[in-house]
């Protein structure tokens, strides 16, 4: 007697396979879009990432110190001050009268307060110094050396804040809470 093995077909059943490509696709798409959202809400922060830095300029007879907005967008100033010889100074004016004493002749100040904001591309000169090339170039060596620090602190519109510190900029977990 010769036995033959059964002859087994796999029946595919349509609908099951169906419904496991539906879960599948659906997944995927669910993956995409999350994928997506994270692209969306990286490129929304970044369209506005202001970058401040200080910029110079210096010919015969003139100084100016000031700061300016590179980044792409708004920086609102949470915090300006200047430390000097352990000091500290909220005003361009009052560090200058402690370096130099009161002799403001030729010499121009702008003040920088806080929740000032910077467009993007605004620059302000803080200090503008128009006297003989001695003088300037004696002020020049004194400000921008290392016994003066500008610190700022400044935020997006999105409240992501920034520190400018000696001229380094770097990111910060949270922005400091202002006291108006």
């Amino acid at each position: 007697m010769d036995e033959k093995a059964p002859n087994r077909k796999i029946k595919l059943n349509i609908n099951l396979l169906l419904g496991l490509s539906a879960v599948f696709l659906s997944a995927s798409a669910l993956i995409v879009s999350i994928i997506q959202t994270n692209i969306l809400s990286e490129q929304q922060y970044k369209s506005v990432w202001p970058y401040m830095q200080v910029s110079t300029s210096s010919s015969r007879g003139s100084y100016s110190f000031g700061i300016e907005n590179k980044g792409v967008g708004p920086a609102i100033i949470k915090d300006f001050e200047y430390t000097y010889k352990g000091q500290r100074y909220s005003q361009t004016r009052d560090v200058f009268h402690a370096m130099f004493g009161n002799n403001m002749a030729g010499i121009g100040t702008s003040e920088i307060n806080k929740e000032f904001v910077f467009k993007s591309g605004d620059a302000v000169s803080i200090l503008t110094v128009n006297r003989s090339d001695s003088l300037v170039n004696e002020i020049i060596y004194r400000w921008e050396s290392d016994s003066v620090n500008l610190r700022i602190i400044y935020s997006d519109v999105y409240g992501n804040c920034w520190q400018l510190d000696n001229e380094v900029t770097t990111r910060l977990e949270s922005c400091p809470s202002t006291d108006l």
